[in-house]
């Protein structure tokens, strides 16, 4: 029986080493970006199978397109308190990935309720940032984007007074790093590369 040639993935596998003394921060930036997908006119390219390399296969390539009056927005969250998870999930065959990102922001105040209640029923794609500077994503074109708000009030004087945002998403990568550019308006973008903003040439 003749082998079967199989072409989802070449043949890209690479050593995975570690360095010893190397440094590894575990968390993410208390800040975070996002957009609701509707003003997305096209998306960058996960490059999976025709990646080069074993290093780019979930770096995304290229940047967001939005519309020409949209830009990203962002929270600032409780420091320390944000924490990104990537399982399995699905059968054999079909296995891929589900993305969740809790963003636990200071308060519970007029602002903070109205994002809650506009995030409630909204399909958006949010942007966080490795302590690193280096930016992953959670939301993509292919899967609807569960955001899941939650507000605590407290009791007492020591209790926590915070809104949280469960961010939630299925992909076929594990919030993919997005390399490129973070728009927040037309003087100001972050380099999902780098985490620091970048310099923008002035207009004509």
């Amino acid at each position: 029986m003749p082998e079967v040639k199989c072409d989802a993935f070449a043949d890209i596998y690479g050593n995975l080493e570690y360095c010893t003394g190397k440094m590894s921060m575990p968390g993410v930036r208390p800040r975070a970006y996002f957009i609701p997908k509707k003003h997305i006119v096209s998306w960058p390219t996960l490059p999976l199978a025709s990646a080069s390399e074993m290093g780019k296969v979930a770096v995304y390539d290229g940047n967001f397109t939005l519309e020409s009056d949209k830009n990203f927005k962002y929270i600032d969250l409780v420091d320390g308190e944000t924490e990104p998870k990537c399982e399995q999930v699905g059968a054999f065959g079909s296995m891929h990935f589900t993305n969740t990102v809790s963003l636990v922001v200071p308060g519970t105040e007029e602002e903070a309720t109205g994002l809650a209640t506009m995030l409630n029923n909204e399909d958006v794609v949010v942007i966080v940032i490795q302590r690193n500077g280096k930016a992953r994503v959670f939301g993509n074109d292919m899967f609807r984007t569960t955001v899941k708000p939650s507000l605590a009030l407290g009791k007492g004087t020591s209790d926590s007074n915070a809104t949280t945002l469960e961010i939630s998403s299925e992909d076929v990568a594990p919030a993919p790093f997005y390399p490129g550019d973070i728009v927040l308006d037309s003087s100001v973008t972050i380099s999902g590369a780098t985490g620091k903003p970048k310099v923008v040439a002035p207009g004509p």
